[in-house]
């Protein structure tokens, strides 16, 4: 029996295929285009520039933070400006004016969280201090690289950067896009947004569209960033990003057809799809803090522990998860060291992470290894 990932990647395959042998006019719900261009009156009718911008800030955000890897102090306020885009942080004066922010788009219980790592960043950047179980501070990976970590090991660079990609990116896709409020049946798409070439309705499932990172033709060796450079990193073992890619095309062919029963079903590929491709990143990174472990590479290991780690927080964001909440709870204060302490992490905690990710996610069972 297919399983159902694979079925879902399946029927979405056979739809595209369809949009491209049927006759337009007999089946026009089926003209699916191959890429993310949509247009009315010979002109574009997708706009995301305020989720390209919440992707450029978090690139100057981690940039900044990376300074510390090379002994430069940060300021906090500066850290705290570029969260909240005020008082004119970042480089780019565009991003200045935009009146676009990460702090308002992140997950709202998790807003003083990160705001207490970026200001625990710029503590621990002033001095320059080697880390220790308890002590903030700078470990090396390489005898010319080293890194930032908390008290706990976490690399503060990789928390604040796979941390915000769920709290703030899939957090709006999940909780935000597409849910009822934003696409659901209900929302206007008929009448054109004053001003714009757009409905409502396409304007929001394009903005859940534009968090994903993706470059509109899907072309693995184009510009793909954060999420979307993630969901190809595992593509050629869980397919997911290629179910994304059709759910999108087929969802938002649906509103141009007002279809919202083919609408929804796209929906809910997207939310399982990135959760599965999550959680193999955070397999991926499991199996090379496994490696770091066993070749005693401390630094390497928080390196990578941190990118597991931070990934591991965005599963909890899904409202329709398959991870339950104790093993959620496991992997985050368990998996990676007690209470998320990277210092008494084990082979057989992180061993542990991983059986309880295959458990939630069995369609990743056969390639956990190889991840």
């Amino acid at each position: 029996m297919l399983n159902k990932q694979l079925f879902i990647a399946l029927i979405a395959s056979v739809l595209i295929w369809s949009s491209c042998t049927e006759d337009d006019d007999a089946n026009p719900k089926l003209d699916i285009p191959q890429s993310y261009e949509f247009e009315r009156n010979g002109a574009s009718s997708v706009d995301y520039s305020g989720q390209i911008a919440r992707l450029d800030m978090l690139a100057e955000l981690k940039a900044y933070i990376a300074t510390a890897n090379d002994s430069m102090a940060l300021d906090a306020q500066i850290l705290l400006d570029m969260f909240a885009n005020e008082n004119n942080p970042f480089d780019e004066a565009a991003l200045n004016e935009s009146g676009k922010r990460l702090e308002d788009k992140t997950f709202l219980t998790d807003v003083n969280y990160y705001k207490n790592v970026l200001n625990s960043a710029a503590t621990a950047s002033q001095a320059v201090t080697e880390a220790s179980e308890g002590t903030a501070g700078l470990i090396a990976r390489s005898a010319t690289r080293v890194i930032l970590v908390n008290e706990k090991g976490h690399e503060y660079t990789q928390i604040v950067e796979k941390g915000l990609m769920g709290a703030t990116f899939l957090n709006q896709i999940y909780n935000a896009y597409l849910t009822d409020a934003k696409t659901g049946a209900d929302i206007d798409n008929v009448t054109i947004v004053e001003g714009k070439n757009y409905t409502t309705l396409e304007h929001h499932f394009d903005e859940a569209f534009g968090y994903w990172g993706v470059n509109v033709d899907f072309d693995p060796q184009g510009e793909n960033r954060f999420l979307g450079n993630y969901t190809l990193g595992r593509e050629g073992f869980t397919e997911a990003a290629d179910a994304l890619r059709a759910a999108f095309l087929t969802g938002r062919t649906a509103i141009v057809n007002s279809d919202f029963e083919t609408l929804d079903a796209q929906k809910d590929i997207i939310y399982e799809q990135f959760e599965i491709a999550v959680a193999a990143t955070v397999i991926h990174y499991i199996n090379e803090s496994i490696t770091d472990l066993n070749n005693a590479e401390i630094g390497n290991l928080f390196h990578h522990a941190s990118e597991g780690y931070g990934f591991a927080l965005g599963l909890k964001y899904n409202p329709y998860k398959m991870i339950t909440d104790t093993q959620y709870d496991d992997l985050v204060n368990s998996g990676f060291g007690t209470d998320g302490n990277f210092w008494d992490m084990s082979v057989e905690s992180l061993n542990n992470a991983k059986n309880i990710l295959i458990s939630a996610y069995p369609s990743l069972t056969d390639i956990a290894d190889d991840l």
